[in-house]
């Protein structure tokens, strides 16, 4: 019993971790390692039918026929399954927004290479699993329209040059002498910290920036007329941001920072979570077309390093709460509606499924440039700069999607045994 736990704590852990990742969804695991319907059943049969039962058991002087019915109830929620697997997930979260946007920022090409070689060969699972659902050769075709409608869907949806508008309210932060890298983790904020600088309403920051330092003013001003250039890959884009970064905001000076308003995080949060449970299309990746991607992740970190400090982040708790509230709606409501259709339109919805994982490969391509101010996807030559380990890190993902599926099966087998 507790080695399964283990086992299913780890599998929750893997979920976590594609998560916290634009482009990989959790979704995807789930299925790769054999846990998927069971894990959206789950969450389609959560009830509150027990409650009163509850209620009845505890006013009626805790009698055992009263305590029956109770645990009858209670053994429908699935409950050991669910927490042992999403306190995995929440443990990978919390593990994985620390080291995993280090690796995207500093390392993005291999990473990606990863998650791209783990996705391409994820889709062998679901295709398997029309193919041993016997269903007939009619459904298996409307399978294969599903999913050329899914990878449509999914090549659109993740066009890495993609975003809305957010909408966005305004917090003031006083410095106490930090960097304004800190400052934009206290806000929180998911501008960087060149927007910060440059925006209307930070002129008072720029002012104080140049009476205290003004060679870093003037670095700072030379770096804005040379940004006309209309090509930059990664490298060049993190060279431009880390000076911005080291500005040290002198003591007592206000800086405005954007925020995302509190019903926009709400609304971003349902409709990425439902994204996080479908294999293909990554909760992150809608968080990142919604501009709340980095938001979310410096809140995270702000709250972590405040508490550490001992000071209460109300602004980050707040937002934190309304976004954790927004992801069990959407996940409860979306859930239900996920689960009939896999158990009464098992072939198109997985062929459904198999389209978006394959379209949304868009959205983890590792070679991006900007180009004319997008984000675009370019193919390297294979003697460019990284080709070769983006190769052998796509190699990697897909022998160990090969063993996670080996993984699965066994265990599927085993249940069922």
């Amino acid at each position: 019993m507790i080695k399964d736990r283990l086992i299913l704590f780890l599998k929750g852990m893997c979920m976590g971790f594609a998560d916290v990742i634009p482009g990989v969804s959790g979704g995807t695991l789930a299925l790769v390692l054999g846990i998927y319907k069971e894990f959206v059943d789950t969450l389609r049969g959560l009830h509150l039918r027990w409650l009163p039962l509850a209620l009845a058991w505890l006013r009626g002087g805790r009698k055992p026929e009263d305590l029956e019915p109770l645990k009858e109830s209670i053994a429908e929620l699935n409950l050991p399954f669910l927490i042992t697997l999403v306190a995995g997930i929440g443990a990978a979260v919390l593990v994985g927004s620390t080291f995993i946007p280090y690796l995207l920022e500093n390392h993005p090409v291999p990473t990606k290479a990863f998650f791209f070689g783990l996705i391409l060969a994820s889709v062998y699972v679901p295709v398997r699993m029309i193919l041993d659902s016997g269903a007939k050769q009619a459904m298996v075709g409307f399978a294969v329209v599903m999913a050329i409608v899914g990878a449509g869907f999914g090549y659109i949806v993740t066009n890495p040059s993609s975003g809305f508008e957010v909408a966005r309210t305004t917090v003031e932060v006083t410095s106490t002498g930090e960097t304004l890298k800190d400052i934009s983790r206290r806000g929180p904020t998911s501008a960087t910290a060149e927007q910060i600088y440059w925006s209307d309403e930070n002129a008072g920051l720029r002012e104080a920036v140049a009476k205290a330092t003004p060679a870093k003013a003037k670095e700072l001003e030379e770096l804005r007329a040379a940004a006309g250039e209309l090509r930059m890959d990664k490298k060049e884009l993190k060279a431009r941001a880390k000076p911005y970064h080291e500005v040290e905001v002198p003591s007592g000076v206000a800086v405005t920072l954007p925020q995302p308003a509190l019903w926009f995080i709400a609304i971003a949060g349902a409709i990425a979570i439902c994204a996080m449970i479908l294999p293909g299309i990554s909760g992150s990746y809608i968080l990142l077309i919604f501009g709340v991607y980095f938001f979310i992740l410096n809140a995270l970190k702000g709250m972590l390093g405040l508490l550490a400090q001992g000071q209460v982040p109300v602004s980050h708790i707040t937002y934190l709460s309304v976004f954790g509230v927004a992801l069990i709606v959407g996940i409860l409501s979306f859930a239900r509606l996920l689960s009939y259709l896999l158990s009464k339109h098992a072939a198109p919805t997985l062929g459904l499924l198999v389209g978006l994982m394959i379209g949304c490969l868009r959205g983890i391509w590792p070679f991006q440039e900007v180009i004319q101010g997008a984000v675009t996807n370019v193919v390297p030559s294979a003697s460019a700069p990284g080709t070769a380990g983006a190769a052998g890190a796509l190699v990697f993902g897909i022998v160990l999607v090969a063993g996670l599926t080996l993984v699965g099966q066994k265990t599927t087998t085993a249940d069922e045994a």
